[in-house]
Order: structure tokens, then sequence, then C-alpha cells
């Protein structure tokens, strides 16, 4: 998002500012354990949860930025309260909570703390470490929510083979 902000691409950093936002609420979703609907209804549904309150103000502000810096900063502000969030969870060893920059680069992240790979080392079920051995690629809703293809069972066989 910075990167395409800093190259001037603007409308290209808005597009990936909401994408990470909507990232920000689909994982507030899954640390209350409560159903993430399609987007039709999922400000509704979000505005539900326990961390609407604390993550919609900065949320907010990512999407209505008009530049890279300022919608970073909201970002930022979500990314450290999510971190609490998981922390508070008890699901790994504590994670750290503020945002570092990207190998030296004008832009502040929490993905080279490692928060996933910290989650994939807890999975004790068998099957579920077997899937966790390979790169995590995330749920089928992060790559499309397009409804026919994440609702008709059609599609399930083929889509299995990228996680098993």
């Amino acid at each position: 998002m910075g990167r395409a902000g800093q190259a001037g691409d603007e409308l290209g950093s808005a597009l990936i500012g909401a994408r990470l936002a909507r990232d920000v609420m689909r994982m507030s979703f899954l640390m209350e354990r409560r159903y993430a609907p399609y987007p039709k209804w999922f400000g509704t549904a979000f505005k539900q949860l326990a961390a609407a309150e604390r993550l919609g103000p900065p949320l907010r502000a990512a999407l209505q930025a008009g530049a890279w810096p300022q919608r970073e900063a909201a970002l930022v502000t979500a990314y450290e309260m999510l971190a609490e969030k998981h922390n508070a969870l008890g699901l790994t060893a504590p994670m750290p909570e503020q945002a570092r920059d990207f190998f030296g680069r004008p832009f502040r992240v929490m993905a080279l703390h490692g928060f996933a790979g910290a989650l994939l080392a807890e999975v004790r079920d068998p099957q579920v470490a077997r899937i966790a051995q390979r790169p995590p690629i995330g749920s089928l809703d992060l790559w499309s929510d397009n409804t026919d293809l994440t609702a008709h069972p059609v599609w399930r066989p083929a889509l299995r083979g990228l996680y098993i």
C-alpha cells in the first residue's frame, strides 16, 4: 500500500488499503469466533463485534485517508490493536504489539513479527498439522468473495486440492 502511494498511485494504494482494512475486520471475526458473512452483510455484522468500537474509528480513517501516510498510520493503529487482542487470547507466546519498519523502508507493518508462524507452531491435530506444513495461503474467501465459488459444492473437490 505504501509503495503504491509512494510511487504516485494513490488509487492503487487506496484499493490495497481497503483490502487491508477488510483483513483486519476478518481477523476480528476469527478472534471473536464469529461467522464473517459475505460482503453484503460484512460491515453490519462487524459492528456487532466487541472489537468494532475500538477498531471502527481507525478503519474508517484508513478508508477515508487521501494519502498513503495517513492511511498507513490508521491501519497501524488497527494492527496494534489486533496484536493486543492476539496476546489476550493466549494462543501463542506473547507477540510484539508494535508495528515495525519493513526492511528499513518507510513502511510500518506487523507481518514481520511472525504471527502466522507462531499460530501454526501451536497446531496439534496431525491432519491439520500436515496441512499447516504447506505454505500458508489462507482460506478460500481471502482469494474470492464470489458466492458461486465459495458456496457451491461442485467446486469443493478442485479447491480441496489446494489444501490437502
